[in-house]
């Protein structure tokens, strides 16, 4: 488990201090990432007051989220789909490679009996 650390985020002109396990780099991006949604927010409602604009901030990422687990879910279940197809065509090709020994092994005993016949 990583060590936690302390570190305090500007969100919306406020003080948070956070225990976390990432990096500082990480959680900077998070506080620049809200603070960009609160600004874009803010700008949609900038009569309703700073509580819509958070709450709004709030609704887009979770938004986000949310589409991104489908896409997530979406990806999972094409990567399953081709992987089924792999291990069916892998089974396929196992079988024709089996075919084809069967006929190259055909095809020897054939030529040794023509060879045999031809030499009588």
């Amino acid at each position: 488990m990583a060590e936690k650390s302390k570190i305090t985020l500007n969100i919306n002109g406020k003080n948070y201090t956070l225990v976390h396990d990432e990096t500082d780099d990480y959680m900077r991006r998070i506080e620049h990432y809200l603070n960009s949604k609160i600004e874009t927010s803010g700008k949609a409602a900038i009569q309703l007051g700073e509580q819509t604009a958070l709450v709004m901030a709030s609704i887009s990422v979770i938004d986000e989220l949310f589409k991104t687990q489908k896409n997530f879910n979406t990806l999972k279940n094409e990567i399953k789909r081709i992987m089924d197809e792999y291990d069916k065509l892998r089974a396929e090709k196992q079988l024709l490679t089996e075919s084809l020994q069967d006929a190259d092994r055909k095809i020897e005993e054939l030529s040794a009996k023509l060879i045999d016949k031809n030499n009588k």
